[in-house]
């Protein structure tokens, strides 16, 4: 995420901020202090303790507890007004096995959702990259050695 001015605050928007690599994102990102970080999760934060990041004292984060099946557009509102240069999307359900039981309930959020999370952000032209995260969960269980 390098940009010409090393003065200038990046904006960055984290999708899934209270999963595990979410959260571990959101803490590297602070690290620098030009970065300016908004964190959304269908889920209230939790404990510092699974949250590195909540660690740190004064940083230039904002947390939105939203769920991309149900506020869809309250999401787009705040990235329009925050207009972030990157987007990155940690947000997915994964697990294998309850999705046979549910299909439509990870077709909804993995494929519906994105969609209308990706058409509002194509034309935004302060956005520089939008990077969508996966777990090797999508492919199942396998066998033997990888």
């Amino acid at each position: 995420m390098k940009e010409g001015n090393m003065s200038q605050k990046r904006k960055i928007v984290v999708i899934g901020s209270n999963s595990f690599s979410g959260s571990d994102f959101i803490d590297l990102l602070l690290n620098d202090k030009r970065n300016e970080v908004v964190g959304i999760s269908r889920s209230p934060e939790k404990s510092a303790l699974f949250l590195p990041y909540k660690r740190r004292q004064g940083t230039n984060f904002e947390f939105y507890q939203m769920d991309l099946n149900k506020d869809m557009s309250q999401i787009i509102k705040l990235l329009y007004s925050f207009e972030p240069a990157y987007v990155v999307n940690f947000a997915a359900q994964s697990e294998v096995a309850p999705s046979w039981e549910h299909p439509e309930q990870w077709f909804q959020t993995n494929v519906v959702a994105l969609a209308k999370l990706t058409n509002a952000l194509k034309d935004r032209n302060y956005l520089k990259r939008y990077v969508h995260i996966s777990s090797p969960e999508v492919y199942g269980t396998c066998e033997g050695s990888v």
